[in-house]
Parts: structure tokens; sequence; C-alpha cells
């Protein structure tokens, strides 16, 4: 994920948009997580997934459990160069999914956090 330049944040500061307060963005296997400012981590597809496989044309959860290991399947997805399946960073109870992306694949395709996010998981302690 890229970083906001100054000048966004001057813009953001005056157009009243807030960016979210994420810390320790890390990346693994092709999943960024970051760290919310509640201690959640949110976790989407790095850049790097969409330079191997293009366009994002399918994606499907694997399974409807409530928590996940780190090395579990998180998202099933099909590109235009190849099909994958993509595992999970961390070990944690499952907060959220994002369900619009089965509606709307597009979502996956843009490269704002706040739109083309996989999960929300509370850390395992």
């Amino acid at each position: 994920m890229a970083k906001i330049s100054l000048w966004q944040k001057i813009i953001n500061f005056f157009t009243g948009k807030k960016q979210p307060a994420y810390t320790d963005v890390q990346v693994k296997d092709g999943i960024w997580y970051a760290k919310d400012s509640d201690g959640n981590y949110l976790l989407g597809i790095d850049k790097s997934v969409y330079d191997l496989m293009g366009k994002i044309t399918f994606a499907d959860f694997p399974n409807q459990l409530s928590t996940i290991e780190a090395d579990d399947d998180l998202l099933d997805i099909e590109g235009d160069k190849s099909v994958e399946t993509l595992k999970s960073p961390i070990s944690g109870k499952i907060i959220d999914r994002n369900k619009d992306i089965g509606q709307d694949i597009e979502r996956l395709n843009t490269p704002d956090p706040q739109v083309n996010w996989i999960m929300k998981i509370a850390p395992a302690k």
C-alpha cells in the first residue's frame, strides 16, 4: 500500500475526508495486512498479485469459518493469467468479510484499500 503524501493529507484535511489509521502494514504471499486503530487487522490483495495474475475476474471465500489460522485458505481468485488460492498471513477471529466483492468483482481491481479489502480479523492472543 502506498503512503499518503503530505499534499494528499492537506487536501483530505480541508475536504473532511478521513484516512484510516493503519499501522504496521506488512505483506506476506500477496496479502497485505494492516493494523487498524482498534487493534484488528484488515487484509487485502497486494499489488504483486495483480502483476502476476492481471485483472481479477472471479473471487470466492473457500470457507465460512469464524476463525482462521495462518496459512489457511483465505480467498480463491481467478485472473486473466491464472487461478490462485491466497493464504492468510495471520491467525485470529474473523470479524467481517467483504461480501461486496462477490457482487462486484471490480472492487478487487480497485487500488483503494477501503474498497478492495478481503477480511477483517481480530488477532489471536
